[in-house]
């Protein structure tokens, strides 16, 4: 027999659970339970449909075939060739609408998403009074990243009292015997959370300025962070134990990836070739290069993770996700790329036009990313992001400024906040970047609107977004629109944009009339 290993187990939403963990540490056997009392590993008493086992990978494969089951993954994400990273680039110089970095820039975006066409007009500074009259009071924002450097002045109310709230996060969500917090959780190393909260939710360069702002941390950390599926466990549970009816957005700034190797033979649009090495002809975009692993890099999704993810969205959770920076097409189900696949001999069948988990996943909001410069006069995609019909909308994420924590690893070149010296900012490039404007702005629009779903966020940006503002030279032949990183290869050209742009709720205009 194989050696054993943990197996993540995901299973159909509304299978019953129980039923099927007794038959599999039971000697129950059938066609794809093994007959014997499987060991359970972990019960994931926080998920609704994951369970770990420990079983050979020829039990794993075989399990596959159980009606109930939508997925087994045999061993870690990092022995599956599957690993999480932040969505961002690190710019090696400063650029903007004011091309240098200096603390009397704000983020570029706010002008940008409070018009229909570009306030610059193709230029590269701007006078601009941003007024509005919903800053996600009553709402809890939840960056789900590196943590947020805690003293940081971009979370303070107009009392000087910190919106930044530390709790423990498995007491908070009825899971403390399952999870433990790191005594280190409230601090940020690497700066990439602080700058999307301060995106999402800061007093001078966010959106939902009165929010109320949360940390949970899963990235750049080691020792100090929860894992994914337990972060989605405890965000859940913390959610539904709130008993407040405020709603919860969550920043995802995050992905995962894979690389390129391992490759026996290559299906493309239905059609087998036998080749080891990836084709750019059929989208297998070598743009990123991994040095350390010798491959180029891809984004892929995660079942597990995803039904994790279904179940805070059902609870009514908004979950928004950046779409990554890896130059694919992310394709939709039914669509011509959504089944390209290459063989590995290490990973069997690996999908590459689908996406990265969280950002694809069903019922997430997915973020492409604008560019702070022009095409013949016309605003356009960065180069990086990824584009296609998975997109939901597009976002400024070209050198944002934000705040950054003194001393983190992105924190190089920073200036000094505006309002003091102590603390930094800084701009950063990256569909990390575009995510936090989209959170920020549906948690203005959920002051409004506290019963809106995932579902109605979704309807409500797209509904609201400028249509055909970004340039497209997409061509309609594949070979070449996948190289041509300005191309939007058949995602939605939306640009986001707020209607929430007057000082006072309500403005009267011309005088007001009453007849009977």
């Amino acid at each position: 027999m194989s050696e054993e290993r943990k197996a993540v187990v995901t299973l159909h939403k509304g299978v019953n659970t129980e039923e099927f963990m007794d038959n599999m540490t039971t000697t129950f056997g059938s066609d794809s339970i093994p007959n014997r009392k499987v060991e359970v590993y972990n019960e994931k008493p926080g998920s609704v449909s994951n369970f770990d086992f420990v079983l050979t990978q020829a039990e794993a494969e075989i399990l596959k075939n159980d009606p109930r089951v939508r997925d087994v993954r045999w061993g870690t994400k990092e022995e599956n060739g599957i690993i999480l990273k932040p969505s961002v680039l690190e710019s090696s110089k400063s650029y903007g609408k004011t091309t240098t970095q200096t603390n009397t820039d704000y983020d570029w975006g706010k002008p940008e998403c409070t018009s229909p066409t570009s306030r610059y007009g193709a230029g590269t500074s701007l006078n601009y009074a941003h007024a509005y009259n919903l800053q996600g009071t009553g709402v809890d924002v939840v960056i789900q990243d590196s943590g947020i450097e805690v003293g940081h002045p971009e979370w303070q109310d107009p009392n000087g009292v910190t919106r930044l709230k530390q709790i423990d996060w498995p007491s908070a969500s009825g899971l403390s015997g399952s999870y433990t917090q790191s005594v280190n959780h409230y601090r940020d190393l690497y700066g990439h959370g602080t700058h999307c909260a301060g995106t999402t939710a800061g007093k001078l360069y966010g959106w939902a300025k009165n929010s109320d702002i949360y940390a949970i941390k899963i990235l750049e950390d080691p020792g100090n962070t929860f894992g994914v599926s337990a972060s989605f466990e405890m965000i859940r549970g913390w959610h539904n134990a709130k008993g407040t009816g405020r709603p919860t957005v969550v920043n995802m700034s995050w992905g995962y990836i894979s690389w390129y190797r391992n490759i026996t033979d290559i299906n493309y649009r239905g059609v087998n070739y036998v080749e080891t090495s990836p084709n750019t002809s059929y989208g297998m975009i070598q743009q990123t290069f991994d040095s350390n692993v010798g491959a180029y890099v891809f984004p892929v999704r995660v079942t597990s993770v995803e039904s994790d993810m279904e179940d805070c969205i059902n609870d009514g959770i908004i979950l928004v996700g950046a779409a990554g920076n890896y130059y694919h097409k992310i394709d939709v189900s039914g669509g011509d790329d959504y089944n390209n696949n290459f063989t590995s001999s290490t990973s069997g069948t690996v999908y590459y036009h689908r996406g990265s988990t969280p950002s694809s996943a069903t019922g997430a909001i997915c973020v492409g990313a604008i560019d702070y410069d022009y095409t013949s006069g016309e605003e356009r995609a960065t180069t990086f992001t990824e584009k296609g019909p998975r997109i939901d909308v597009y976002a400024p994420g070209r050198l944002i400024q934000s705040a950054i924590p003194v001393g983190g690893t992105l924190s190089s070149g920073a200036a000094d906040y505006p309002t003091n010296a102590s603390y930094k900012v800084k701009k950063i490039s990256g569909t990390s970047m575009a995510c936090p404007q989209v959170a920020g702005i549906i948690a203005t629009l959920l002051e409004a609107r506290p019963n809106y779903t995932a579902a109605d966020c979704l309807a409500w940006l797209q509904d609201q977004a400028a249509s055909g503002r970004l340039n497209d030279p997409t061509t309609g032949t594949p070979s070449t629109d996948y190289v041509n990183y300005r191309a939007l290869q058949g995602s939605p050209n939306y640009y986001l944009q707020t209607p929430f742009v007057n000082q006072y709720a309500y403005q009267v205009s011309g005088g007001l009339s009453v007849s009977s």
